[in-house]
């Protein structure tokens, strides 16, 4: 039987007529007439091919089938009452909600700082887990409440997310401080091709936004190493004469020499997804201006 396909109303019926064997009584428990339940009890029968309930005297005894059922019925309709009741009196300071983040390397090094010590103060019981989410899986991901949000760049345009810009970030060439080019106070295009190149993608080809501009104006630059972090870019910065193209922000992070970029490139947009269907939930909202105060 697919759940799908049924009226989960059907279930609240069947607990009401398991707990008075009434169906006069079962009808005023709910506050609907008799033949509404006389209905829904015979759409149950016709669904597990079982009479659920037979009549003696006044009373309606289940059969085997409706004493099976009933536990996890119940079970279920109470994890559905405490879940909307939780809503209903959502308080941060005593929620132990578990947020779930689809985050990448830049977001969870810039931004989850700021958020964790949001909730520390303001929710110190909620808890936080990041993971990568492969682009194509987010709103999936959203959809079926396997996270709570996502943190990416702009996403192709989905009616079933809604959005807010979390932060624009200038990209600019990050050396190593023993780096030649430190003595120099600026970097010209020739300067930035002739340096050994570090990108930083989580995927396993393709160019950055860079190699884009650069591809509009003929010359490409020296890629020697790609890396899924940016955290080891930086630390091979150390040691090496490479250079790394990163957002500023990220940069300033670490104890380099930075050079704006000698080409026109877009900013770094990084917006926060969340799923429509959750957009008035009173968690939801929470947590949303929380994160934007965070980065504000």
């Amino acid at each position: 039987m697919k759940l799908k396909n049924l009226d989960l109303n059907l279930f609240v019926t069947l607990d009401a007529v398991y707990t008075h064997r009434n169906l006069t009584q079962a009808a005023s428990a709910l506050n609907v007439t008799q033949p509404a339940v006389s209905n829904s009890l015979a759409r149950l029968r016709d669904r597990f091919g079982d009479p659920l309930f037979v009549h003696a005297g006044r009373k309606m005894n289940p059969t085997p089938v409706a004493q099976k059922m009933i536990g996890p019925v119940r079970q279920a309709l109470r994890l559905l009452q405490s879940g909307i009741e939780e809503e209903e009196k959502f308080d941060p300071q005593i929620s132990d909600k578990i947020v779930r983040i689809g985050i990448g390397d830049i977001g969870e090094t810039i931004l989850l700082p700021k958020l964790v010590e949001r909730l520390h103060q303001y929710a110190p019981l909620m808890k936080v887990q990041a993971f990568h989410v492969p682009r194509r899986s987010i709103a999936k991901k959203l959809s079926l409440g396997e996270i709570d949000f996502a943190v990416d760049i702009p996403l192709s345009p989905n009616p079933e997310l809604q959005n807010h810009l979390l932060m624009s970030d200038e990209q600019v060439c990050v050396v190593g401080r023993s780096n030649p080019l430190v003595g120099n106070s600026s970097l010209s295009l020739e300067m930035y091709l002739s340096l050994s190149h570090i990108l930083v993608s989580s995927r396993q080809q393709g160019s950055g936004s860079v190699d884009i501009e650069l591809g509009n104006l003929g010359p490409a630059r020296n890629i020697m190493i790609r890396f899924q972090h940016y955290q080891a870019a930086f630390h091979l910065l150390q040691r090496t004469d490479f250079a790394l193209t990163a957002p500023l922000q990220l940069a300033r992070m670490y104890d380099c020499h930075v050079f704006s970029l000698p080409l026109p490139v877009p900013n770094l947009d990084f917006y926060l997804y969340w799923h429509k269907s959750t957009a008035q939930s009173k968690t939801t909202l929470w947590l949303r201006d929380l994160i934007l105060e965070a980065v504000a």
